[in-house]
């Protein structure tokens, strides 16, 4: 490359690295992005290191729960070091802007009562 072209070149060559790493990190992201709708799938994904987009009641209570029994389920009745720097216990990331559909009639995946937005949980790594 000449030194008269590096002015486009150099911004060129950027915006094709910018876009390439989006691109791999937005794949990566989609692979570890599922969807449950039951409580018996939820942990074993969040063992798999996905993020866990369910249908949910939204209900500060029942989030509490959640984290409360999916630290149960994975320890087995253990408990965590005292030096463990993150909790294995499940968390809300978000509330997807972009919502999926939501049919009339879907039950929160913990709760069993009639879930009002899709969330997604998972852990701190």
């Amino acid at each position: 490359v000449l030194v008269a072209d590096l002015a486009v070149f150099v911004p060129a060559l950027l915006e094709e690295i910018q876009a390439a790493m989006l691109q791999k990190a937005r794949e990566g992201r989609d692979r570890k992005l599922v969807q449950v709708t039951r409580w018996e799938d939820f942990v074993p994904r969040l063992e798999e290191q996905c993020m866990v987009l369910t249908p949910f009641c939204d209900i500060p209570e029942w989030e509490e729960k959640v984290k409360k029994m999916s630290k149960e389920e994975v320890l087995k009745g253990g408990v965590e070091a005292a030096t463990t720097a993150t909790s294995v216990a499940a968390k809300t990331l978000c509330k997807p802007f972009d919502q999926p559909p939501l049919p009339e009639g879907t039950l929160c995946f913990v709760s069993g009562l009639p879930a009002t937005t899709w969330v997604m949980w998972g852990r701190s790594y």
